[in-house]
């Protein structure tokens, strides 16, 4: 008696997370909308297509293999698009954003960035990523070089002969 009631519990519970989990699904997949997500694919494509080229490019080719790299070429490209899609990222990002925000968070992301500063950030983000990592690089190669100062004295008053080699 006691299995019968649990699993009708169950039952009866289960049509509610089933729900809950849709409509936190449906939250995480109106913040893709929101930011625009989809467009990382062709930005990623673009970038394997440069990455192809500049493998290829200090091949000794002759012009007249010019046909078979063209070949190899639409073979590298067709590849990529087969294996990165929106179809195959979309219900991992799903997940990732589920597994991450809280429907309520995820509604509240949303209406962020379908505000007008929302939608500036989007804009300018890439340019203020771009420009935070030459700021931050710039500290760090300062504090590199104190380094070497440091381990070069540390070597000298260690005795020891040559300081170690730090390559970079």
């Amino acid at each position: 008696m006691k299995s019968i009631y649990s699993l009708t519990l169950l039952l009866l519970f289960l049509p509610t997370a089933n729900a809950d989990n849709s409509s936190h699904q449906l939250a995480a997949e109106q913040v893709l909308q929101a930011t625009y997500a989809e467009q990382v694919v062709p930005q990623a494509l673009q970038q394997l297509k440069a990455s192809y080229s500049h493998m290829v490019k200090d091949l000794p080719l002759h012009p007249s293999q010019a046909p078979l790299e063209t070949r190899y070429r639409q073979r590298a490209f067709l590849l990529a698009q087969q294996q990165l899609s929106w179809q195959q990222l979309k219900p991992q990002l799903i997940q990732l954003y589920t597994d991450t925000y809280t429907e309520s968070e995820l509604k509240e992301i949303a209406l962020f960035y379908r505000t007008e500063t929302g939608k500036k950030y989007l804009k300018n983000m890439p340019s203020t990523l771009r420009q935070t990592s030459v700021i931050v690089h710039k500290y760090m190669q300062t504090i590199q070089q104190e380094f070497t100062t440091i381990v070069n004295e540390l070597a000298e008053q260690a005795d020891l002969k040559t300081p170690p080699s730090h390559a970079h």
